[in-house]
């Protein structure tokens, strides 16, 4: 079996989920399988990796491919960059979200491969379901319709693909994403003497960063020594920043820009409590990571790993009341604090790279 992986971005050139989940699923799958990625070139992608790598040259460079104020373009040129340089020859063609079906597509058409395509989200999700682009809605659509075998993260995303893309449902299987839990578990938890309470994420409306500052204000109108941090980019950090001094509560805000790993586990073992109010989450990393540093975490409803988790507390992303309600408690009380936080570390640890790798393996195998 030779399996040819159609990707976007690899550590240390990554801005998001997709490629921590690139390089440690596809890490352990090279171990057992003759396994090559595509991805875009760039002066800062390593050559010290244990698949091969197809760097797909990008002519004009422009730092990556979505430099250009026209993301959607910018797709579709590395798409028909990938297509032209693809060296036959594999099984199984695998392609992650919207960015790469259009090369999927068409290669298993030319080259009679089969296709696996991974949702990791959808436009809806991305739009916070307010005005997704239809282009990119009938891209993954075709996506979807054409792969022999689609992956989604969470079954609210399958939900998601089944109704809204037409999807069949019994070629549609859940495999959750793992978390690399000795990372965050090596480190001591560390509850200092100043209320913390974060949000880590990317600063977007699908995120939920407005119901986070809502929240905030109702707790500070109770309990004034709170810093919330915002740690993330994002398209929206600007609205943020003036609903924060709109509200007048500046002084208990911190703004970290982009978090590297190592700032990562220190924001974790820092913090109280973590907060993710998403409007539409198909996954939600950032909590498992959370979880395995020990942090206890108030989720939405609308976050898909909170489907397999038993040891968070939930609510509503629009429930700002109840949000802060929780947040008071978990500040409040140690005991409340400490429980939540050491059961949820342990529930953390079903979720790893090496059983979503075994599953992703099984599907190959079905084709």
């Amino acid at each position: 079996m030779k399996v040819s992986v159609l990707g976007w971005e690899l550590p240390p050139a990554f801005s998001g989920g997709l490629g921590i989940h690139t390089i440690n699923l596809f890490t352990l799958l090279a171990k057992v399988i003759d396994l090559e990625i595509y991805v875009p070139d760039s002066p800062g992608l390593a050559n010290n990796y244990p698949f091969r790598i197809n760097r797909v040259p990008v002519s004009p460079w422009e730092g990556n491919y979505g430099s250009s104020s026209d993301f959607y373009s910018q797709v579709l040129k590395y798409n028909s960059d990938l297509i032209r340089v693809f060296k036959n020859g594999a099984s199984i063609i695998h392609a992650h979200d919207w960015i790469t079906f259009p090369a999927g597509t068409s290669l298993k058409r030319r080259n009679g491969a089969r296709l696996v395509v991974t949702v990791h989200s959808t436009e809806y999700d991305r739009s916070g379901n307010f005005n997704p682009q239809e282009r990119i809605l009938k891209i993954e659509e075709e996506g979807v319709r054409t792969a022999d075998a689609v992956i989604a993260v969470s079954t609210y995303t399958k939900k998601r693909i089944t109704d809204q893309y037409g999807a069949e449902p019994e070629k549609v299987h859940v495999i959750h994403n793992g978390v690399t839990s000795n990372v965050y578990t090596q480190v001591g938890k560390n509850y200092g003497s100043t209320r913390k309470v974060l949000y880590f994420g990317r600063v977007t409306p699908q995120k939920g960063p407005k119901f986070f500052i809502e929240a905030a204000h109702k707790v500070l109108n109770k309990m004034k020594d709170v810093t919330f941090i915002m740690a993330g980019t994002g398209d929206s950090i600007g609205e943020q920043k003036a609903l924060i001094e709109q509200l007048g509560i500046s002084d208990n805000f911190e703004f970290t820009g982009f978090v590297s790993e190592g700032e990562a586990m220190k924001l974790y073992r820092d913090c109280d409590v973590f907060v993710l109010p998403a409007v539409s989450e198909p996954f939600g990393m950032t909590v498992l990571e959370s979880m395995s540093a020990g942090t206890p975490a108030i989720i939405s409803k609308t976050t898909g790993v909170g489907e397999a988790l038993h040891n968070v507390l939930r609510t509503d992303f629009w429930d700002t009341d109840k949000m802060a309600e929780y947040i008071l408690a978990v500040l409040k009380f140690r005991a409340l604090r400490e429980i939540i936080g050491s059961r949820g570390r342990l529930e953390a640890l079903n979720f790893t790279w090496e059983k979503a790798a075994l599953k992703t393996l099984e599907v190959y195998n079905s084709l």
